[in-house]
């Protein structure tokens, strides 16, 4: 039987998050004095400071998505709440990228609206509410059906659930890199973004080796409160870094304004939508149309591997809290690997490579992973948890860091709307375009694709990968990363 937590356990934590939430702005004020003097004691500069603070705001994040990742796929590999077909996973992966092109209307109409700062207070606070009412309502449900097979409903919120987990992590993510990258220059951001990176998944990796006894302790819902309680403590550290750059002069919110108040008549009467910035920025920013497609290609290939990882994964623990532990256990390890690359290698060697080198390095090494299984009659778990590690780690260290020091010379529109829709729209579309064609080519098979399938897919598309990376560089500097080097003319 799934493992849940009594709904009184539940409605305390709830009450425990809300009460956090409720006292956000009264917090505010004492939290952000008290970690500005402690800063400056430390001999921390104002733009050093609230780099420091988004970057903690980030790690707390990610501490608490792991919380959330963790239980959305146990929730939705369970007998009692989930799905036990192949092709649900490829399914409701196809559904997120709908549901993140909401979420980015609905981020964008509210930047432009009340500007950086006040945006990520919002959706910071609207995720973790979402969280919280999930956790409420599946454990209730599940709890009434008494451990047998669930119904449509319980189904349904477990659907949703899982819709909503994919799509809000990369809006707040992005939120945090933006700020981030709009306070450090080329040059330090070279330096630093590694081991600010480095802090996310370290505090990931703690979070997944202790889901396996918060799980016994809580139940599976219970870490989706403590996922929500988690934002809370991200807002109110975002809001510190906000407050420091604002009370010092380089509140990224101050060109915000500047802009939106420069292109007012300008604009006036013209299609103000998602659909048509992006077109206007990508036509503007070659640069970043080219990396919204090798985007698409690289998470189309993540996807492959993911659902090759799950259906293994499944064979392999058929019990819930098993399976939910070897998680916990398995994005600990890939976190730990990327904390080295964003530490210890990163840091060390980013000054001496070229743009070029690290996107085509990226597909190379997928290339190799993928191939290793397609000689294999059956790869095992090992190998098939070992190519998907391999990719995550990528995409965790050295893509991540990669991709943000693209953004840090380019305009306030290329940092705060081209990243979001490149963040959200690129990177689900991605994810959703790949499992739409998993879905469909699944049923051609009786029990959907298997894992000799899905390893021939991941092999093709790493090259495919491949030529797209090829075609990005064409429009990245010339020069070594973080010098500041004039990009080509095209």
């Amino acid at each position: 039987m799934l493992p849940d937590i009594p709904l009184s356990a539940a409605h305390a934590l709830l009450v425990r998050g809300g009460s956090a939430s409720i006292s956000t702005s009264s917090l505010r004020g004492g939290v952000a004095s008290t970690l500005t003097n402690t800063g400056f004691a430390l001999g921390l500069e104002p733009p050093a400071l609230s780099v420091l603070m988004m970057a903690l705001a980030m790690s707390l994040h990610f501490f608490g998505y792991e919380f959330a990742r963790s239980a959305t796929l146990t929730l939705f590999t369970s007998k009692t709440s989930g799905f036990n077909s192949n092709s649900a996973l490829p399914l409701v992966l196809a559904c997120v990228c709908p549901a993140s092109l909401v979420l980015l209307n609905f981020y964008t109409g509210l930047l432009d609206a009340v500007g950086p700062r006040a945006t990520l207070r919002g959706t910071a606070a609207f995720c973790s509410a979402g969280l919280a009412a999930f956790a409420v309502v599946i454990s209730s449900l599940v709890g009434r059906n008494g451990g047998g097979p669930p119904g449509k409903l319980i189904k349904f919120f477990v659907f949703s659930l899982f819709v909503f987990r994919e799509a809000y992590v990369q809006l707040l993510a992005t939120q945090h890199w933006s700020f981030m990258g709009s306070v450090l220059n080329a040059s330090k951001g070279a330096t630093w973004f590694g081991p600010i990176a480095g802090a996310s998944s370290a505090s990931s990796a703690v979070a997944g080796y202790t889901i396996g006894p918060l799980v016994n302790k809580f139940g599976v819902c219970g870490l989706l409160i403590l996922a929500s309680i988690s934002l809370v403590g991200s807002l109110i550290l975002g809001e510190v870094a906000y407050e420091i750059s604002e009370k010092h002069g380089f509140n990224p919110a101050d060109e915000h304004f500047k802009e939106k108040k420069a292109e007012g008549a300008k604009n006036k009467g013209k299609e103000n939508n998602i659909f048509s910035k992006a077109n206007n920025l990508f036509a503007r920013v070659p640069a970043l149309k080219f990396l919204f497609l090798e985007t698409l290609i690289c998470q189309g290939l993540s996807t492959v591997l993911n659902v090759t990882f799950i259906c293994k994964l499944r064979r392999a623990y058929p019990i819930d809290k098993d399976r939910a532990g070897f998680m916990g256990m398995f994005y600990a390890l890939a976190n730990m690997a990327s904390g080295v690359f964003q530490f210890g290698v990163i840091p060390q060697i980013i000054h001496f490579l070229k743009p070029t080198w690290v996107w085509i390095f990226m597909p190379c090494v997928m290339m190799a992973m993928s191939g290793a299984q397609l000689v294999q009659s059956d790869p095992g778990l090992t190998l098939v948890a070992g190519a998907f590690m391999t990719m995550k780690t990528l995409e965790y260290s050295i893509r991540g860091v990669a991709n943000e020091l693209l953004y840090v010379p380019l305009d306030y529109e290329s940092r705060y709307i081209g990243k979001e829709v490149i963040g959200m729209l690129g990177y689900r579309l991605g994810k959703s375009g790949m499992s739409l064609m998993l879905s469909g080519a699944g049923y051609f098979f009786a029990e959907g694709l298997g894992v000799n399938q899905l390893t021939a897919i991941s092999s093709s598309i790493s090259i495919v990968w491949l030529a797209a990376a090829v075609k990005l560089t064409r429009f990245l500097p010339e020069g070594r990363i973080g010098k500041g080097i004039k990009t080509r003319k095209h």
